[in-house]
């Protein structure tokens, strides 16, 4: 979809807007969205008069005390379950990602790593079944070469180095 047909979307901050016309459609009152928005009345005529702007269209006709859509106003309201329901979506896979139930660990170690990270990662991996994980064993040179890339997320060095500005823990003693 070309950038500029949703331009001017963007441009005035249209997603609470949408929230407020959502409720004053659904309720049929601008009173009542106001109350259940916890807002002032006067804003919520506010934002749907900004929205209907954006639009280029009325969205609502007054008769008496009650609101009702217009044609561009049934459309646009068909069109805001869409667009909630996908930032939804979106908010449930980035709550996936910052609860590690879901996304990836890249991890990269020497070779004297091998013999016991695959035992500190086993209890990871059972706790965070959504994480994919992925392990590079790799001499010093490798490991510094893909530190300097940053191509991973954690690296295991023996002895981790010190020319580089890097952040180190020691994980357990080496002999």
């Amino acid at each position: 979809m070309p950038l500029s047909r949703v331009q001017r979307y963007l441009k005035h901050g249209s997603l609470p807007q949408l929230v407020v016309f959502e409720a004053c459609a659904r309720l049929g009152s601008f009173t009542r969205a106001a109350e259940e928005l916890h807002m002032a009345q006067p804003t919520v005529s506010t934002q749907v008069g900004k929205l209907a702007d954006t639009v280029g269209l009325p969205l609502f006709e007054q008769i008496g005390r009650r609101v009702y859509l217009t044609e561009a106003g049934h459309c646009l309201y068909g069109t805001c379950s869409g667009i909630f329901g996908m930032v939804e979506k979106l908010e449930h896979r980035l709550e996936s990602l910052r609860g590690l139930d879901a996304g990836r660990l890249r991890l990269a170690v020497s070779s004297a790593g091998k013999y016991f990270v695959p035992r500190l990662l086993a209890g990871f991996v059972q706790r965070h079944t959504g994480v994919e994980v992925s392990l590079e064993i790799h001499n010093r040179r490798g490991l510094i070469n893909r530190l300097s890339d940053n191509l991973d997320d954690l690296y295991v060095f023996t002895h981790p180095p010190t020319d580089l500005n890097t952040v180190h823990q020691a994980i357990m003693p080496n002999p």
